[in-house]
């Protein structure tokens, strides 16, 4: 069920990438979502940055055909689309600085 709905990761495998250019290309997925007209199906929380293997990670909610088209549209030059689950997830307390 995760491929059809739920977690997506948008996977980009690009030589020569940079911090500069996943954030070139994470401030276009923005963009693009804020002029989206998709209703909010799709949310992009973020990206992980693997430099050394030149590797991208984008992660969002919603199906995996509504992450391809906000993908497409946004010109981000992805590999593939997976269905993915977050296991064991701890996010911090900003007010402690410390984990919940």
């Amino acid at each position: 069920m995760a491929a059809e709905m739920g977690w997506q990761v948008a996977e980009c495998l690009l030589p020569g990438l940079t911090p500069a250019i996943a954030r070139s290309l994470t401030d276009r997925l923005r963009t693009e979502l804020a002029r989206s007209h998709d209703g909010g199906r799709v949310s992009f929380f973020g990206s992980l940055l693997m430099p050394e293997d030149e590797v991208l990670l984008c992660l969002f909610a919603g199906t995996a055909a509504e992450v391809r088209a906000l993908s497409e549209r946004a010109e981000l030059p992805f590999e593939r689309i997976l269905g993915c689950e977050g296991l064991d997830w701890q996010m911090p307390d900003p007010e402690k600085g410390t984990r919940e």
